[in-house]
């Protein structure tokens, strides 16, 4: 287990070695509409937007941590909700391979209101063959927004897919206003 002041790394071995593993989920409104949150204690560790047609998947969240026990508590999801799009020391919990935290730290380095390519991100990481490595680890991010891949789009300019659908993908990158 790795840790910087704001990121507990948690890698797949580790993971299956925690007993009672324990996560608090919910929904909740934000500025870009639903979303569904889970909590580790006081880290997030789970955060997709939705809308009433792509309503969260409770099964999601036990694919990513599989054997959780998990509480609802929309409530204090809410209130978390509140300061995910404030704050900028929040404190996460990420669960991967060691390649898939590479790839997520360095879309951490990418500032806010300016994009990057797949591409980019596969040579930042050290492997400029590897892109679709990197993009499989990019749409495996569990936290959305807050580990930002909605900031890479294709070497094209396109903006290609986001789990949280291409608009809202282009709402995100406006009000970054990197586009």
């Amino acid at each position: 287990m790795s840790e910087d002041k704001h990121i507990l790394k948690i890698t797949l071995e580790e993971y299956k070695r925690m007993k009672d593993f324990q996560l608090t989920y919910g929904t909740a409104e934000c500025k870009f509409g639903k979303c569904f949150v889970a909590l580790h204690e006081d880290r997030i560790c789970f955060l997709k937007f939705f809308t009433d047609a792509t309503s969260p998947k409770l099964e999601d969240l036990r694919r990513t941590f599989p054997g959780v026990q998990l509480t609802k508590n929309d409530k204090l999801i809410q209130e978390k909700a509140k300061c995910i799009f404030e704050e900028n020391n929040l404190k996460i919990l990420l669960k991967g391979t060691e390649f898939q935290m590479k790839v997520w730290e360095e879309l951490l380095n990418i500032k806010k209101g300016s994009t990057c390519s797949y591409e980019d991100v596969a040579r930042a990481v050290g492997n400029a063959k590897a892109v679709r490595a990197a993009a499989n680890a990019i749409a495996n991010n569990n936290v959305s927004y807050l580990i930002p891949c909605h900031r890479v789009i294709s070497k094209d300019g396109s903006l290609n897919k986001y789990g949280g659908g291409v608009e809202r993908k282009l709402q995100l990158l406006k009000y970054e206003h990197a586009l």
